[in-house]
């Protein structure tokens, strides 16, 4: 139980009470944040249901949106809007760094940030029209965080010895983000089955969220030879919307 709660400590605003503990309990932990995905989404519909009786479907997707805002606490458009003020930046590794680890938001992380919101609030509005809205806000949230403990296991720290990202780096095993990948699978189930069109968009979702994932890594490699744990939970936003842009995806009718 303390992995789980260390877990949800890290990841959410929750008040969640964790003893002190090891670095390597940290990294443990890392396997069940596809169950704090999980939570995060079952609040999230809770709140889409809530605003969408009381006030109108509209509101209710705004209020989805801003559940997972207000569990977080923002913790990966924060990261999202650092990269986007480190892509704005002209120069080397070294001084992206520098901006990318300034408190402040830039001009274009703020406007980035504004306009991902609004594309993650249409997009759940378009769900809501597919009837995939509960599905989409699951898979969304799960298949998120699901390849966090895979990113920081394999992945190589820009900045070695320092940030978040390096101070988990060494401690993550093989078999934490095996294990946490087996639990995002899990809990894929109950939104899938049965098979048909939601399990069809659901796939696509987890190739597309793959995919671009690897490309997003990939450039901060070019960028600054590495990761950082801004560029993972910025990965973390990518893939949500790739897993809600894929669920509000017009299908052709299927013959199942």
């Amino acid at each position: 139980m303390t992995q789980i709660r260390l877990a949800l400590a890290f990841l959410t605003r929750l008040p969640v009470r964790v003893p002190d503990a090891p670095v390597a309990e940290h990294a443990a932990a890392t396997r069940y944040y596809p169950l704090v995905g999980a939570l995060i989404a079952a609040l999230a519909v809770g709140g889409l249901f809530a605003g969408s009786w009381t006030v109108g479907n509209y509101a209710g997707c705004i209020l989805a949106v801003a559940v997972v805002f207000a569990v977080t606490g923002g913790l990966h458009l924060d990261g999202l809007s650092d990269c986007l003020d480190g892509m704005a930046v002209n120069g080397n590794p070294v001084k992206r760094l520098a901006v990318m680890h300034d408190s402040r938001a830039g001009a274009v992380g703020a406007v980035g940030v504004a306009l991902w919101v609004m594309l993650k609030v249409a997009l759940v509005a378009r769900c809501v029209e597919q009837g995939t809205v509960a599905q989409a806000l699951w898979c969304a949230m799960v298949v998120a965080r699901a390849p966090l403990a895979f990113e920081l296991r394999e992945g190589e720290p820009a900045t070695p010895g320092k940030g978040l990202f390096a101070w988990l780096h060494p401690e993550v095993q093989r078999e934490d983000w095996v294990i946490s990948m087996l639990f995002g699978l899990a809990f894929l189930v109950p939104a899938i089955a049965p098979l048909g069109d939601i399990a069809l968009r659901c796939g696509l979702g987890v190739a597309l969220a793959l995919v671009l994932t690897l490309v997003w890594h990939l450039g901060w490699y070019r960028r600054v030879g590495g990761l950082t744990g801004d560029v993972v939970g910025a990965a973390v936003e990518i893939r949500e919307v790739a897993m809600l842009a894929a669920m509000a995806t017009a299908l052709p009718a299927l013959p199942w």
